[in-house]
């Protein structure tokens, strides 16, 4: 049995057939081949990016240097402004110790009193309240020595009087003085 086919007929067929294998071609070789060769592109160019990346942080390690510096300083500069005393007692005394080395030859101390111990803006603030006797411009003399002291202190209460009508220089002041330690507020928000 033999098949007659006209020219034109196996014209079609061998189109067709070549269709079919270029068909095929495309769609099992050369289209995973182009899919394969674009992935391995974007992972070139991500690593390229990575490597970009990672130089522009190496090179700014001197900026990052610079700023570890600034930070120590500022941290031994807060240190210095806060009492060093764990306690509130010993930082009460400590404050105590200090506005008596601020009175000499400026007011005379005639009593002080240790506050409660509280929270400030979340930070263990020791109030000492004092009393002193002295003229106005010694008085003026004993704030600026507390204002600029390196701790951070700060009068919350400032109450002064005449002692008497001859002298209206003569002064007696009570002041609140708050110092201040290094601890915060804890989470559960308990006063000490």
């Amino acid at each position: 049995m033999t098949l007659n086919i006209g020219k034109r007929d196996k014209t079609f067929l061998v189109g067709g057939g070549v269709f079919v294998a270029c068909y095929l071609f495309f769609f099992l070789v050369a289209e995973p081949i182009y899919k394969k060769q674009i992935s391995i592109e974007e992972k070139i160019k991500d690593k390229i990016n990575f490597i970009e990346k990672y130089y522009e942080v190496l090179n700014q390690a001197s900026y990052y240097q610079a700023k570890e510096v600034a930070n120590k300083t500022t941290k031994t500069t807060l240190q210095k402004r806060f009492f060093n005393e764990k306690e509130p007692g010993l930082a009460a005394a400590g404050l105590q110790k200090l506005l008596q080395g601020f009175s000499r030859g400026a007011v005379t101390i005639e009593k002080t009193r240790v506050e409660k111990p509280k929270y400030v803006a979340r930070i263990l603030a020791i109030p000492v309240e004092i009393t002193v006797r002295s003229s106005l411009k010694n008085l003026a003399l004993f704030l600026m020595r507390i204002e600029n002291h390196e701790k951070f202190l700060v009068i919350e209460e400032l109450r002064s009087r005449r002692i008497n009508k001859k002298e209206p220089e003569d002064l007696q002041t009570r002041l609140l003085i708050t110092g201040f330690i290094k601890e915060l507020e804890p989470k559960s928000g308990k006063p000490i």
